[in-house]
């Protein structure tokens, strides 16, 4: 290898280095002000339920917010580690180069895409529409907790019970006109 090209890829390495190192302190900073708006969250005394609802939301929202700043924190550091070990830009599983373009939109990147589209599949379930272990069993309900069907269903609304009578056992003529519950509407005749 010739003096110009020991320079020119001294030369890249360094700005590599300095672009990891930049987006590293940028997720740093990010995983502080986070931290700091989850701590002003959790002191603030809650007025009503609905106060309450959305500053747990609000602390959830951001204490997830910081697992993925902290994951991206670790993916850096391990992309400074394999700068240094001169392995940075070669895929893990296959040993090829990783695209420039894919460096520039990940810089951390650690997988081609290809290889990353294999890793992705084999990791297939969450989000794809695919139940997976031990989730993928019906759930029945048991024994104790099923209502028998014939059971009947006793309302206790006084206008809902029905109460059949016979004219003839109530002891009031037939020709007297029935009276009716709240809950019937008068049938009309049509004419014809």
């Amino acid at each position: 290898m010739s003096a110009e090209s020991k320079a020119h890829q001294t030369d890249g390495r360094k700005l590599l280095r300095e672009m990891l190192a930049r987006l590293q302190y940028e997720t740093r900073e990010r995983v502080k002000d986070l931290r700091r708006d989850q701590a002003q969250e959790s002191e603030s005394e809650p007025a009503d339920e609905m106060d309450t609802a959305r500053t747990t939301a609000e602390i959830e929202t951001h204490a997830g917010l910081i697992a993925r700043a902290e994951e991206k924190l670790r993916y850096l550091d391990e992309a400074l580690a394999r700068l240094d070990a001169g392995k940075y830009g070669r895929c893990l599983n296959c040993r090829g180069v990783i695209p420039i373009e894919r460096l520039m939109a990940i810089p951390f990147a650690s997988y081609c895409v290809d290889c990353q589209e294999k890793r992705n599949r084999a990791r297939a379930g969450w989000g794809e529409g695919i139940t997976i272990e031990p989730y993928d069993h019906q759930w029945t309900l048991p024994e104790e907790m099923e209502t028998p069907t014939e059971r009947e269903q006793h309302s206790t609304d006084p206008e809902e019970q029905l109460t059949i009578s016979s004219p003839l056992a109530s002891g009031e003529p037939e020709n007297q006109p029935k009276r009716r519950t709240p809950r019937q509407k008068p049938t009309r005749r049509r004419k014809r």
